[in-house]
């Protein structure tokens, strides 16, 4: 299990500043999906509309970020779904040897197959109130931190409309030179598998 750590909310405040109301999309209440604070910085600018591959991640080696498919959509060929409406969300990790592993979930989830794979393999965040696993560059380890958004310039922003619950929180560069990141909360569509139409993955 990793470590469980707030997220740096003065650096967040900060760097929301006067642009909070146009760049804060999302509403006020409730729990939502999570996603990385460290993905965000790497992957500034970066974000991914195109359905069919929905989840910006990273690629280590060539220091490039990208769109990518849901890791559940494509299993050794199986493709997982949720149609229980208690447990409607589908939800990814993986245990210690590397192995996938899909399931559905009460709650929506997001998160970067670089953190859960690369970096943080077997490492799960149970709490939620620290759902979001994450790797700290201080600590060079796997944390659990809070979910970005639920506490922005003193605002928790959540997904209400049924239509849109997935948070997903990332970064847009400064609008200045030397300023700092402008962070950005968003409500999207819930991960499901669509026709296919030409993207970003690898």
């Amino acid at each position: 299990r990793a470590r469980t750590g707030e997220p740096d909310v003065g650096a967040l405040q900060q760097a929301m500043g006067a642009a909070a109301a146009a760049v804060a999309l999302a509403n006020l209440t409730g729990i939502v999906a999570a996603n990385s604070l460290y993905l965000a910085k790497l992957c500034r600018g970066h974000s991914c509309k195109n359905p069919n591959f929905p989840i910006l991640d990273y690629v280590e080696a060539r220091r490039q970020c990208f769109c990518r498919a849901h890791p559940c959509w494509a299993d050794n060929g199986v493709v997982h779904f949720c149609e229980s409406k208690e447990f409607p969300y589908l939800k990814f990790g993986y245990d210690a040897s590397r192995r996938l592993v899909c399931e559905c979930s009460a709650e929506p989830h997001y998160a970067s197959i670089y953190i859960s794979l690369e970096l943080c393999a077997g490492h799960a965040c149970e709490d939620p109130n620290f759902p979001v696993l994450d790797w700290d560059e201080d600590l060079a380890e796997c944390v659990c931190r809070s979910q970005p958004c639920w506490n922005i310039n003193s605002r928790r922003h959540a997904c209400e409309d049924p239509n849109f619950p997935i948070m997903r929180y990332r970064e847009e560069h400064p609008e200045r030179q030397g300023g700092s990141a402008t962070p950005v909360c968003e409500c999207a569509t819930k991960l499901l598998m669509e026709p296919y139409e030409s993207g970003d993955e690898l």
